[in-house]
């Protein structure tokens, strides 16, 4: 099988079916960044439409001596920032409802507990809340991070940032993230134990 890099030298010398290669192999993991940064279905299959026109036409910007799924993921990422900034409204950020198989492939293994699921699922509701307050740069990384599950190298790579800017960053959003949930408990007078962010 031919790599990513090779593909984008064969689209640069005219040869369409490399890319359409390259749009099966990254049409579900860009609408997978999109949709969890937006939370809305319909809008992010449009993005992802966007991302790979934009892709197709920036593509001799590409540097072939270097990764291309970084660099389409940063694109991604990019596009569904600027979409956020457009709209700069409420969104409803549902991680969890509406991704195909192929997005989120996790099942559980076993039969939870109700109360458990229950609270987990009330909890991951505070916490997606929460994401909407959080300015978009902070936004992202906790997504990539704790919802992609990219480690903090990938990260670094897709934003163009130093692995040590990406755990500084990281570190702050989640202490930010961790602020805010507990604001909203506190205004509805809930007293609830966070553990500690490191």
């Amino acid at each position: 099988m031919l790599s990513d890099e090779i593909l984008a030298r064969q689209v640069l010398q005219g040869e369409a079916a490399a890319f359409e290669e390259l749009v099966d192999r990254y049409k579900n993991p860009v609408f997978a960044i999109v949709y969890r940064i937006l939370g809305q279905y319909q809008e992010a299959e449009d993005i992802t439409q966007d991302v790979f026109i934009s892709v197709y036409q920036k593509l001799y910007q590409f540097d072939p001596n270097k990764k291309f799924r970084p660099w389409i993921q940063r694109i991604a990422v990019n596009a569904s920032i600027t979409a956020l900034r457009k709209k700069k409204k409420i969104v409803n950020l549902s991680f969890d409802e509406g991704l195909g198989k192929d997005i989120d492939p996790y099942l559980p293994a076993h039969i939870p507990d109700p109360q458990t699921e229950f609270e987990k699922s009330e909890l991951r509701q505070e916490i997606n809340n929460a994401l909407l307050s959080l300015n978009e740069g902070y936004r992202v990384l906790i997504i990539l991070r704790y919802q992609m599950d990219l480690d903090n190298k990938e990260i670094a790579d897709i934003l163009g940032v130093s692995r040590e800017n990406v755990e500084v960053r990281l570190h702050r959003a989640r202490k930010a993230l961790r602020r805010i949930v507990i604001q909203q408990w506190s205004e509805r007078g809930i007293s609830h134990e966070l553990p500690a962010s490191h």
